[in-house]
């Protein structure tokens, strides 16, 4: 009786350390990986489009697949869980899709052979409601065609594999951007004898490589000037170095403008200045994007005789 007593008080003693020993599960099996011959699925954290270095590994075993098999195309699929607008899923999963192509790119696959498509919150790897955090869910699938497998000796006549069916060119990132919008500025000096003056019209903006980070713009506007000493038509034009990161819906941005002022209502001059704006992307490559900036008037010695600018731009990428 005595032993039996000890025996059971030692089980008690090391089973809380057996299983503190047990890994934790993470995921509930999201492990980036190969899960049959040529197919991998490469999983993202939640609202993520970045790889793990376990993620990147997978990658780099799927481009030495491509290589070894010959293949003349690679596919990557990206994929979102259904948490969230099914559109901001959509985009979500291009860039995960576009962050697997980049890094099958520098692993030695060459862009054209790689056809990329979108999937959002379709297709799912694990069936759910919408709203459901799945992370199984939040996943890049590439796919290597495979060669199809010797036929036995005595089999007889060897069947020829169907054709492959037709995938969906890869979706290219957008490069320009135009947008219109209304505005309206303040003149704190409009010229050496009179103290100010406002300016209402229209400015027309081309941005170019809006994803690379911002990229950079050219703004042209048209305006009328009033509450001045000249009232009458009156121009900006400007450049503007951008800095947009992409964080979904919505994205700020932050620009430095250098360009002139010129017409009635202005002193005619180079200005430079600071803009701000914060960017709410819309479906069909629409943005709507509220704006404040400041011109310094180069002429003038004190900064807060430029002028004030406010707008309301509407843009479509492309």
């Amino acid at each position: 009786m005595r032993s039996l007593v000890i025996g059971t008080l030692l089980v008690g003693l090391a089973a809380p350390a057996a299983l503190a020993q047990q890994p934790a599960r993470t995921g509930a099996g999201a492990e980036s990986g190969q899960t049959a011959a040529g197919t991998y699925q490469v999983f993202f954290g939640f609202d993520k489009a970045t790889l793990t270095s376990s993620a990147r590994r997978v990658v780099g075993e799927a481009a030495q697949d491509f290589q070894r098999t010959g293949a003349a195309t690679i596919s990557v699929s990206g994929h979102a869980d259904t948490v969230g607008r099914a559109s901001y899923n959509e985009e979500l999963s291009r860039r995960r899709a576009e962050a697997v192509q980049a890094e099958l790119v520098q692993k030695g696959v060459p862009r054209s052979a790689i056809a990329m498509v979108a999937e959002g919150q379709n297709n799912l790897l694990v069936p759910t409601g919408n709203g459901v955090p799945e992370p199984r869910n939040r996943r890049v699938e590439i796919v290597v065609p495979q060669p199809p497998a010797p036929a036995p000796v005595a089999q007889a006549p060897v069947v020829t594999p169907e054709p492959m069916a037709h995938e969906e060119p890869a979706k290219a990132p957008n490069r320009f951007a135009f947008s219109l919008s209304p505005v309206y500025g303040h003149n704190f000096r409009e010229s050496d004898d009179h103290t100010s003056s406002d300016l209402a019209g229209a400015q027309l903006t081309f941005n170019a490589l809006p994803e690379l980070w911002g990229g950079v713009s050219l703004k042209q506007s048209i305006l009328w000037a009033f509450n001045a000493q000249d009232d009458g038509l009156a121009g900006r034009t400007v450049a503007s170095v951008d800095f947009h990161p992409n964080l979904g819906i919505v994205s700020p941005t932050f620009s430095i403008n250098f360009g002139g002022v010129y017409g009635r209502g202005v002193q005619d001059g180079f200005v430079v200045g600071p803009e701000i704006s914060l960017a709410f992307n819309l479906p069909g490559g629409f943005t709507l994007r509220p704006t404040v900036a400041y011109d310094y008037q180069l002429r003038n010695r004190a900064l807060d005789q430029g002028i004030l600018w406010g707008g309301l731009d509407l843009g479509l990428r492309f």
